[in-house]
Formats: C-alpha cells, sequence, structure tokens
C-alpha cells in the first residue's frame, strides 16, 4: 500500500468521488514513455478508440490533466505506463519503459530484517528491501510536478517517490521506518481478535480488529492493514533514516474486505482490488529503489527478503484467425492479428490458422480465446467494423420455470400477499429453530457475516424478520411471501433448495384461509383436480399444529401454525399461519395438462352433511371413506367448514360436508339421492363413530 495514503483522498482519486472507475492522468507523464510524444486530443482518441472513453480534460499550468473511464478488469491502465502502453499499440508508436539497476552498496539486509509470510494465499508475494542514511526532504520537481498535474498533493520525498510508482506503472508499495519496528522482524498474518491498529492519516480513528483482516505486523503488532493503509506508528516522518521498502500482493477479496469492515480505502486498495501479479512485483520494487536513491540518497541494503507462494506459470492462451474472423465480421488477415497481439506484448506464433500466445504479467483480464479476439477487435477499431441497418431477432421462449413463478406470483399478490426480497443471513438462534434432528445450520465468515454468521435454513426465519419489523411500526395485519434459497449440512453434505415460502397473520388454528391459498398454487401448477392433502402426522418442530403438504401425493413441503417458541425468538406475540413449499421441481413442467369437457347438460342435486366428530379425524380419511362406497351418480363431496365451540365438547368438532348428485344424460329426482344419504351417514357413523348433529 502507497504510504501516501495518510492524506485524504482527493477528488481527482477516481475512487472515493466517483462511483465508477476513473484514472486521472498527466498529458506529460504518459509521453514520458512515448515516442514521439502525443497530443492530449491524441490521447484521447486513441484511448477512446481502445476502451477508455475521455470523461473530462482540464489544463494545469504547463499540462493537461484528463480523466479516463477504466473498466473494472483492466487494473493494468490505472496507471501511465499501462495508458501509456495502449497508445502506443494502437498508433505504433514506441513504448520507452523504465529499466531500473539499482545498486546495493551496504551490508547485508538479512542482518536487519526478517519476513514470515503465513498467509500466502492471502499474500502471493511479499518482498522487502532496506535503504539506510536516507534524508527526508521535498520531493524535486520532476516528481512533485507530475503528482500535481494528476490531482494528487506532494507530502516529501520518500512518500512521493511510493505515489510516483502506483501511478506509473500500477503497482501499490510502501515505506516503514525501519527502526520503529519491533524486533527486526515483519509478520504478514491475519489480525488478532481485538488487537488495534491506528491509521495513518491526520484524522485517523483507531481501530479495533475482529481476526478476519489480513495485517502486516511487526513482532509486537500490526503495523498495516495489508493493501489498504499503513499504520501511524511506523509511518516515516523527518527523523526518519532507515527505511523498509514494502513491494507485495494481495489477494483482491482479502484486501475488498478489509477495506469495507472498516470503510477505509485507498489508491492502493482500488489497485489491488483489480489484481497484481506477483510476477510484476519485483521490477516495480527495482524502479521504486532506484527513484529512492535518487531523491532521498541512503544506502541500499545487499539483497532482498521475500516471501509466498512460488511464482504462477506464463499463461498461455490460443486463438483460431478463422473464428476470429467470424466473430467480428471483416476479412482481417492472419499476419494483421499477429501484428496487433504483437504490438500489445502477446509474443504470438502463427501455425495452422492457430495464433498462440503467452499472456503478459499484467493483463489479467485475458484468459481464454474470446478475450484475444477482443484485442484484435480493439486494435482495428470498433468504428471500422459494419452494422448492419436491421438485425432480425428471434425473441427466446422463456423458460416454463420462469413463466411459472410470475403465475405464482400473480396469485398470491391476487390473494392479498405482499412479496419481500431478503437477505440469507440470519442469527443463530433463528435459524436453529428451522433445524430438524440431523441438520446443522451453515455458517460464513465473520467477514461476510455483519452480524448474522448464519445462513437461513428456511425462508420463514427472514419473513418473520420483516413481519416483526412492520409489527413495530404499527402494521397489524400483513401477509407475506417469498421465493429464496435455504442452507443447511447434513454433516455428510451440504444441501441448497428453492424455497416459496407464506406467513400469514392468525387468530386461530384454522387453516383454511392459507389452505385456500395452497389449494389455488395446486390447481395453478399441476392443472384442475390436482389432490391437497396436509398429513398432521409429518410437521417439523417449528409448527404446532402442522402437518406435510402433499399434490397428488408428491409431498412439497409443510404448512401449518407456528409453535409459540418460534414466534417468541422473532418477539412476535400474535399467532402466525405459515406454509413452506418446494415446488422448483413442479415448476419445470409448466404448463400443466389441461382437459377441457363440455359444461354439464344437466343440473345436480346437494345435500349437506353436518356430523360431530373426534378432533383427530382427518378431512381427507372423510373424504375417502365416502368416496369407496361408489354411490350412483355422485359426482363430488366438498368440505364446507368446521365449528369448534359452544355445545360441542371439548376434543370433539362439528364438521359439515356437502354431497353432490349428477347424472350425465337426465335430470336426477329428489328421491333418488334422498335414498343414498343414509349409507353416508352409516358410514360416518361406522367408521368414524360420528353423530349426526340436528
Amino acid at each position: 500500500m502507497k504510504d501516501g495514503s495518510d492524506a485524504p483522498l482527493v477528488q481527482h482519486n477516481g475512487h472515493e468521488a466517483d462511483t465508477l472507475p476513473h484514472m486521472y492522468t498527466s498529458v506529460a507523464w504518459i509521453n514520458d514513455y512515448l515516442d514521439p510524444p502525443a497530443t492530449d486530443q491524441e490521447q484521447a482518441d486513441l484511448l477512446t478508440q481502445a476502451g477508455f472513453p475521455l470523461e473530462e480534460r482540464e489544463e494545469v499550468q504547463d499540462d493537461v490533466r484528463q480523466d479516463f473511464e477504466m473498466t473494472s478488469n483492466r487494473g493494468d491502465c490505472t496507471c501511465h505506463l499501462g495508458l501509456a502502453r495502449e497508445i502506443a499499440a494502437a498508433s505504433n508508436r514506441r513504448l520507452i519503459s523504465p529499466a531500473p539497476s539499482p545498486v546495493a552498496a551496504g551490508d547485508s539486509i538479512h542482518d536487519h530484517i526478517r519476513i514470515t509470510n503465513e498467509c500466502p494465499e492471502a499474500c502471493p508475494l511479499y518482498t522487502a528491501r532496506v535503504i539506510r542514511d536516507v534524508k527526508v526532504r521535498p520531493s524535486p520537481t520532476h516528481v512533485s510536478s507530475r503528482l500535481v498535474a494528476r490531482g494528487d498533493i506532494p507530502r516529501n520525498n520518500l512518500v512521493d517517490a511510493t505515489n510516483f510508482i502506483l501511478f506509473e506503472v500500477g503497482q501499490p508499495t510502501h515505506v516503514f521506518d525501519l527502526d520503529k519496528l519491533d524486533g527486526g522482524q515483519v509478520v504478514i498474518r491475519m489480525a488478532r481478535p481485538g488487537e488495534r491498529f491506528l491509521p495513518i492519516g491526520e484524522d485517523a480513528v483507531e481501530i479495533e480488529l475482529d481476526g478476519s483482516e489480513l495485517v502486516i505486523a511487526d513482532a509486537s503488532k500490526p503495523v498495516a492493514l495489508a493493501g489498504v493503509k499503513g499504520g501511524a506508528l511506523t509511518a516515516v516522518t523527518d527523523d526518519t533514516t532507515n527505511i523498509l521498502v514494502e513491494a507485495a500482493t494481495f489477494d483482491p477479496v482479502a484486501v475488498r474486505h478489509t477495506s469495507r469492515r472498516h470503510n477505509i480505502s485507498s489508491d492502493s486498495s482500488f489497485r489491488f482490488e483489480r489484481w497484481v501479479s506477483p510476477a510484476a512485483v519485483a521490477a516495480a520494487s527495482d524502479r521504486l529503489i532506484e527513484l529512492i536513491l535518487e531523491v532521498a540518497g541512503g544506502t541500499l541494503c545487499e539483497g532482498a527478503c521475500e516471501d509466498g507462494a512460488p511464482l504462477p506459470e506464463p499463461h498461455c492462451v490460443t486463438m483460431r484467425t478463422e473464428r476470429c474472423r467470424q466473430i467480428i465480421g471483416m476479412p482481417v488477415d492472419d499476419e494483421t492479428m499477429i501484428g496487433y497481439l504483437d504490438r500489445l506484448g502477446f509474443q504470438p506464433s502463427l501455425q495452422d490458422g492457430i495464433v498462440s500466445t503467452t499472456v503478459p504479467v499484467h493483463r489479467g483480464d485475458i484468459d481464454r480465446e474470446v478475450d484475444l479476439i477482443e484485442e484484435v477487435v480493439r486494435m482495428h477499431g470498433f468504428d471500422a467494423i459494419d452494422l448492419p441497418e436491421d438485425m432480425r431477432l428471434r425473441p427466446a421462449a422463456m423458460p416454463p420455470a420462469v413463466d411459472c413463478w410470475r403465475a405464482v406470483s400473480n396469485v398470491l399478490v391476487g390473494s392479498d400477499f405482499v412479496e419481500s426480497i431478503t437477505h440469507t443471513l440470519i442469527g443463530e438462534r433463528e435459524a436453529t429453530a428451522f433445524l430438524e434432528e440431523g441438520q446443522a445450520a451453515m455458517r460464513v465468515g465473520k467477514a461476510c457475516a455483519g452480524g448474522d454468521p448464519c445462513l437461513r435454513p428456511s425462508v420463514l426465519a427472514s419473513l418473520l424478520r420483516v413481519r416483526k419489523f412492520n409489527f413495530d411500526q404499527g402494521i397489524r395485519s400483513l401477509s407475506l411471501f417469498e421465493r429464496g434459497s435455504t442452507f443447511h449440512d447434513t454433516g455428510e453434505q451440504r444441501v441448497e433448495r428453492r424455497q416459496i415460502a407464506l406467513l400469514v397473520d392468525a387468530g386461530s388454528d384454522d387453516l383454511r384461509p392459507l389452505r385456500g391459498v395452497l389449494e389455488r398454487l395446486a390447481k395453478l401448477i399441476c392443472g384442475p383436480g390436482t389432490r391437497v392433502d396436509i398429513d398432521p402426522t409429518k410437521a417439523p418442530s417449528w409448527y404446532s399444529p402442522g402437518g406435510e403438504v402433499r399434490f397428488n401425493e408428491t409431498c412439497v413441503g409443510w404448512a401449518g401454525r407456528l409453535s409459540t417458541g418460534t414466534t417468541d425468538i422473532f418477539g412476535l406475540d400474535a399467532g402466525m399461519m405459515a406454509a413452506e413449499l418446494f415446488l422448483d421441481p413442479l415448476m419445470t413442467n409448466w404448463p400443466p395438462d389441461f382437459t377441457v369437457n363440455a359444461q354439464p347438460a344437466f343440473p345436480s342435486i346437494e345435500r349437506d352433511l353436518s356430523v360431530i366428530l373426534d378432533e383427530e379425524v382427518n378431512w381427507r380419511n372423510i373424504h375417502d371413506a365416502i368416496e369407496q362406497l361408489t354411490l350412483p351418480a355422485m359426482e363430488a363431496v366438498e368440505f364446507i367448514t368446521v365449528y369448534r365451540g359452544k355445545g360441542i365438547e371439548p376434543g370433539r368438532k362439528s364438521l359439515t360436508l356437502r354431497l353432490r348428485f349428477r347424472e350425465e344424460d337426465r335430470t336426477l329426482r329428489n328421491e333418488e339421492v334422498d335414498a343414498h344419504v343414509p349409507d353416508v351417514i352409516d358410514c360416518l357413523k361406522r367408521t368414524f363413530k360420528a353423530e349426526i348433529r340436528a
């Protein structure tokens, strides 16, 4: 990380103030690496053509400051040499790259420092050099003027040197006061929970680390947030004479986590989040050492300390020239393609229509054939590609599952439900409430949790949070639904499933309103006549009462009243009805097959019966028992209502059902239907010990 990050980020850094990645440049600075130089207009035109459009332009003394928009995958162009490389390739200019060769004249670096890298996966390479007897003073004009031209504030020769190298070659670096490093050692490790760290900066506030951050430490304390910010306790001052120069690379995810975790960002974190190749570190380190020796004097100690993973092997990518022509739709010949890639530094070779390349170390965005094709297009010029005036498109068919979900959503919204979109992370106590025997919650690292360490095993956990929030805002009646992922660990595997969850306020144990919604969903997804059963003998522990929901004998989830123990966890006193449905397998068969039948030609005759039964008797058993009588002309057996209360003994209920009879070829007479009703009554008395209610 660059030592210059002690200053507040100014408007021109393109990181804090802008939502899109930007690069503020000095026209003269870019021309330091071009032969012949390019005017500000030429630079703007060539970089815009290469995919980096000009956003702003401002004259600064004898220079011009220009702001170019960067794509997030082109970290190599967040520096002047990177942009000069693009200009040289696009205009066939000669690129003048720095060729540093610092001379070591001091004692061995191992007499002063020892490096230990405990986290090579998060820090693939860490290097350190030592310079003794430097003099801290203002930077010479040729350094400070370049920084001022792009919008930075010069500090001193050491800080400015790290800033200069960052914006010259794109390598963040850092300078420590060697004499302030305890124990003569540098350790790259994870922070220890509770450790304190004071960042560089006039208004910096000491922060507490939680153990998820990668830090650079000495023998006793963290001295830097790796890739993000240096520490005030080891920062260079006017009295500094001996320095340790760091050049390293860090995992983009680790840097991004630390930056977001503590709301600290810098030009260094901006660059590291876009990847820095370990293979580019050594050259940048030499360039910084040479510049420090030039502007601050001192003696370079012999050797370098480094630790990390082995350097990556060169990455090779091939491209079929005929495929390239097919993609871009233009007859670009093979030699022209070779020329473009050669100017970009890919060392191309052609054999049998296949171009083989070695990807330059700074191009982390090149991974496959189409990436090379894009490079050819950029060099050839996007404006050179002919575009047809008319483009014929055939809209793709809506995937069945997507179309079905829209239909399901419409049904639920039409049933007065409100859709919710929530985060998958919840608290540990909330997760435990929705785990069955043999299941465990899946946890995430502290970095991602933000106080909620578990992935939800049920979408209901998220909906209950939403209901609690709305209840606190005075909303007394609310029905919610959401479709989202659920997670749990069985010990043998980690399971992720898509679930539709419904949550309804309920004042009693009456499941009928929710059951009606389930029946509408069943008919929608599986077609008319779909049978919906709720088996009360199979329900997870968070329902009381509840049951397993089946569509045509296929288990699709659970429904019921949430137990008070479950709702209490979320601070809800009111009763809640809920359902959890796993409908994705059924949705893939959307739309269902429909059979169209003619409307009945003759009227039906209906008879209602009210019977008193034990509470445990299930409606489905009653329905099946009556259907098994196979009464002549009986068309349907329908549930009407259930009553519990005055006049009904505890443990009993009054159930009302409807029998419907119809003939296809004639009108039934009442006497014919009345003759069958006693058979139904007898069946109910015999099978369920029912009493006919007067």
